[in-house]
């Protein structure tokens, strides 16, 4: 049976993957600063809402107004605000005393029947966890979750060289990307590398140009090798 897929939104990603990130399965999507995790999981979360689908993005880091702002510098996502409030629902989550992993993980349980979910990023809740071991045990408990929508991104903020924070994302996750910077004739440019993609055929470790302008998130035509 040909496994169901939810497209990313970005065309050449999508053909790929053969159509889409398949469904019911956490994505991983991990790098440096700057190098465009939350524009790419703000355009997925758009891509489900323009189809009508339920969406959410939760933020541990910045504002809504913060990412409706960085919407409208790019054309192609300049209609996200529209399906704010419909659809499409923005939550801001700063973690105290009073949000733990623990209630992390009850906000999750509030967001029944979601179609497609973003979580922005993965390295606030590793800052309040007690230990290692207890990060890894509530990281588990919130791949489950996620794991009950039809689709989830888990972004991860990582050093150089590094697909994930060294406790566990990657393994967790069933499917990895990473986006990177390659200096290229002594100028960086964007890459997007699928390390791996349950129930998918795919290249691993090829980098492909990601790029991102004021019209559009894209890859480029050909592999960098």
């Amino acid at each position: 049976m040909e496994e169901k897929r939810m497209p990313t939104g970005i065309e050449a990603l999508d053909k790929r993957l053969e159509g889409g990130f398949p469904v019911n399965t956490n994505i991983l999507v991990s790098g440096g600063p700057g190098s465009g995790k939350t524009l790419f999981g703000l355009n997925f979360v758009l891509e489900g809402a323009r189809k009508g689908q339920k969406c959410c993005y939760i933020s541990l880091n910045e504002t809504k107004e913060d990412i409706i702002r960085a919407c409208e510098n790019v054309k192609s996502l300049s209609d996200f605000k529209k399906y704010v409030n419909k659809n499409l629902k923005i939550a801001n989550i700063s973690f105290s005393r009073s949000i733990t992993l623990e209630k992390f993980v009850e906000t999750l349980e509030k967001y029944p029947e979601i179609d497609r979910i973003a979580v922005d990023n993965v390295n606030k809740l590793l800052m309040f966890a007690e230990s290692s071991q207890m990060y890894r045990r509530y990281l588990t408990i919130i791949l489950e979750k996620l794991k009950e929508m039809k689709s989830s991104l888990l972004l991860c903020e990582t050093k150089k060289d590094e697909i994930d924070t060294g406790r566990g994302e990657a393994f967790e996750c069933g499917g990895v990307i990473n986006l990177s910077f390659l200096e290229y004739e002594e100028k960086p440019i964007r890459m997007l590398t699928i390390y791996k993609m349950r129930f998918t055929d795919i290249e691993p470790h090829v980098p492909y140009e990601f790029v991102i302008d004021k019209k559009k998130i894209y890859l480029g035509k050909t592999s960098i090798i």
